[in-house]
């Protein structure tokens, strides 16, 4: 009885355990489903409002004290090589910056800086000027921050990155205010993670404090807002805290800024609305404007929140120093292998390093190649701009120099007024003789080793050309080419690469060329964009964008006996282009163009200027446009027509999300199909994937010829510096 007894007791207990048990789990599944209901409930509240609160304030002045200090927390001898966007003081020295910014706003992104005042470290001045304005211009209620980098998609779209997470609610200020913790689907450079204080019923944001990475970065924004009517969607302080690890070194940049805004204006029926294309007033402008003032009064008056002792110590260690013979040699020398950029009253200078390892890039069809770039811009009051581009290259495996000097003058520039000089050289070149003998040949017989050793020549060009805006979106550009041809070998005989249809045993012989050609073009084109939207930055005008695509007319006319020349033809080009935004951060291009030679009366080159071979690897943020990343250079000059068409889909998260590693630092990715016609290879086709980010890119590619697999190969380039 007493047995029955234990076992009923046994069994009670059991009962009442998994009872407990599963009724705690049901209401905690509950609770935990309620909490995220309430978080999903709020965040569409917030979105909802988004529109009237990220338009509610049309403009305001204020007056913005940043102060901030640069710690070195570790560091090692590899510091002394940092590349300066990384903002890293190679002496390994903690400093100490402080400056008062006078903001400018008007809806909806316009802002302008002017720093009235600052003194400290001068690489923490670049900070504040190129990453904390940045950061200081954040309107939550963008689908996007940070120029673009980063995602806070709509109401539809925002579940696909995020979920999120009630953690508690607290009042303030006779306020009720929630904690919602962001925290987002996949690891990318494209997502935030941390929280949003939501005022109740007024679904406005309070605070939030959020993290991310942005480049090789990982940084921390915290902002709080008023509450008051008056200033409820103004930011009243910020704290902006940057951590760069890097080869065992690491370095934490940490800023404080206040805001005093002096007026604020909200928006109104009568506002400025946006008139025709132009959207000048609707991107940010920033000033670079740099007053230095070391007077401790001055700063001693003014701040609006003290020092703390460290920053005073460092704030009193800021001396002007002479640099010494020693250190200006050592930073000579550190320049030769890392980046170079400087500014020194209107001229800037960018010198892309002469040891620099990241300017080695590899494509299967050229192998490894070496690139030297220079950028010099002299700026003037009125506008104008003369810039001096120079760059050369060397492609190891069929040890070649390529070089090219374009000489700029922009005079006009709201018009796109410009005057071109460029000389340099181009991917040797086979003329119209032999052209001719490969169209009756069976294609599948081309052997180039031959051809290298028949008419092949060195290609070297001087052109100068003049472009100006005839009105918005339509442009006119006239020029003149000078070309010159020198054959690569002359004098002797060589096997034919073509064989006798008679006696396929039997191999004719071809005398080589000797002579050297040239070539005298006028050309003119037209390129025109309907309904072109643009902007005014500073004094020159930008193109936008427009929901329309590019089109544009190339026609160029060898004339025979000005400065020699010995070619008699016409050149006519023609292509059609577009990208087509979609969604956040999405876009598909495309290209399409088509060009031949005709009436031709004399030997010419088959050099057309929209297909060209791409002798150095060109990173993603190029053009696709003319770009086959597999084919044989040789067959650009191989046929006196072609037709090409080229499309690209690009989007930050598409095959790689589906991976578990930490994807974080990879930005975007894209799929590119390309397709290509002419004579003597009707059917090329190129597809291909690649992902990479502002460091360095990637990209797999499968070439097909007549639908049959030809070839496999990769493209590796690196995006820092010029």
């Amino acid at each position: 009885m007493q047995t029955e007894k234990r076992h009923i007791n046994s069994v009670s207990r059991k009962a009442i355990f998994f009872a407990g048990f599963f009724s705690f789990f049901f209401f905690h599944s509950l609770f935990s489903q309620n909490e995220a209901n309430k978080a999903d409930s709020i965040i569409s509240q917030v979105l909802k409002h988004r529109e009237l609160y990220g338009n509610y304030i049309q403009s305001y002045e204020a007056k913005a004290y940043i102060k901030g200090i640069s710690t070195i927390k570790k560091k090692n001898v590899l510091l002394r090589y940092a590349p300066h966007f990384l903002y890293l003081d190679r002496k390994g020295k903690n400093n100490f910056t402080e400056a008062f910014v006078h903001i400018h706003f008007h809806a909806p992104n316009l802002f302008t800086h002017q720093i009235e005042a600052i003194n400290g470290n001068s690489l923490n001045v670049r900070d504040i000027q190129n990453r904390v304005m940045q950061f200081l211009n954040v309107n939550i209620y963008n689908p996007t921050l940070f120029n673009e980098q980063i995602l806070l998609p709509g109401i539809n779209d925002i579940y696909k990155y995020y979920r999120f997470e009630y953690i508690a609610a607290t009042d303030t200020l006779g306020h009720r205010i929630h904690q919602i913790e962001i925290i987002p689907l996949m690891n990318s450079q494209k997502l935030i993670s941390g929280y949003l204080h939501v005022i109740d019923n007024r679904w406005t944001i309070f605070s939030f404090d959020i993290s991310g990475r942005l480049e090789l970065t990982d940084f921390r924004i915290q902002t709080e807002f008023g509450i008051p009517d008056n200033d409820f969607l103004l930011p009243q302080k910020t704290e902006v805290t940057f951590e760069t690890n890097l080869l065992g070194n690491k370095v934490v940049n940490h800023y404080f800024s206040s805001f005093r805004y002096t007026s604020v204006s909200k928006r109104t029926g009568n506002d400025r609305q946006l008139s025709g294309y132009d959207l000048s007033d609707y991107f940010s402008i920033g000033n670079d404007t740099l007053p230095i003032v070391r007077d401790s009064t001055f700063w001693n008056e003014r701040r609006p929140v003290p020092l703390s002792e460290d920053e005073a110590a460092l704030q009193n260690s800021v001396v002007q120093t002479k640099t010494s013979f020693f250190d200006k040699s050592w930073n000579f020398y550190r320049e030769l292998a890392t980046p170079l950029h400087f500014n020194y009253r209107n001229t800037q200078f960018n010198y892309s390093g002469f040891l620099n390892p990241l300017k080695l890039s590899y494509s299967k069809n050229n192998g490894f190649t070496y690139r030297q770039k220079l950028r010099l811009i002299k700026q003037y009051g009125n506008g104008e701009e003369l810039q001096f581009n120079p760059d050369a290259g060397y492609l190891f495996r069929t040890k070649e120099i390529y070089f090219s000097a374009p000489l700029q003058w922009i005079f006009q520039p709201r018009k796109f007024g410009e005057v071109y000089f460029n000389f340099g050289n181009r991917n040797q070149a086979y003329n119209s003789t032999i052209i001719e003998e490969i169209k009756q040949m069976v294609r599948d017989s081309i052997n180039f080793e031959y051809l290298n050793k028949l008419n092949y020549y060195h290609h070297f060009y001087l052109e100068t050309k003049l472009k100006y805006e005839i009105i918005n979106g339509l442009s006119i550009h006239g020029g003149i080419n000078w070309d010159w041809y020198i054959p690569v070998k002359s004098g002797g005989k060589v096997p034919s690469p073509f064989r006798s249809t008679e006696n396929k045993d039997v191999e004719e012989k071809i005398e080589l060329v000797s002579e050297t050609y040239k070539a005298f073009s006028p050309e003119i084109k037209i390129s025109w964009t309907p309904e072109q939207y643009y902007r005014i930055n500073g004094k020159k005008k930008e193109y936008i964008g427009s929901r329309y695509p590019t089109f544009s007319l190339d026609y160029a006319r060898g004339i025979r006996g000005i400065g020699g020349s010995d070619s008699n033809y016409e050149r006519i080009e023609s292509d059609v282009q577009q990208k087509i935004s979609f969604g956040l951060m999405n876009s598909f291009q495309y290209y399409a163009g088509m060009g031949f030679f005709t009436n031709a009366k004399s030997i010419y080159f088959a050099d057309f200027k929209n297909f060209h071979n791409h002798n150095f690897p060109q990173s993603w943020g190029d053009p696709i446009g003319g770009v086959f990343h597999l084919l044989d250079g040789r067959w650009y000059n191989s046929s006196d027509f072609y037709a090409q068409a080229h499309f690209m889909y690009e989007s930050p998260l598409i095959l790689l999300k589906l991976f578990k590693g930490n994807i974080q630092d990879i930005f975007t990715e894209r799929f590119y199909f390309s397709q290509l016609y002419t004579p003597i290879l009707p059917s090329y086709t190129e597809i291909g994937f690649g992902t990479g980010n502002f460091i360095i890119n990637a990209g797999i590619f499968v070439s097909l010829n007549r639908g049959k697999f030809q070839s496999f190969g990769t493209k590796i380039t690196f995006e820092l510096g010029i």
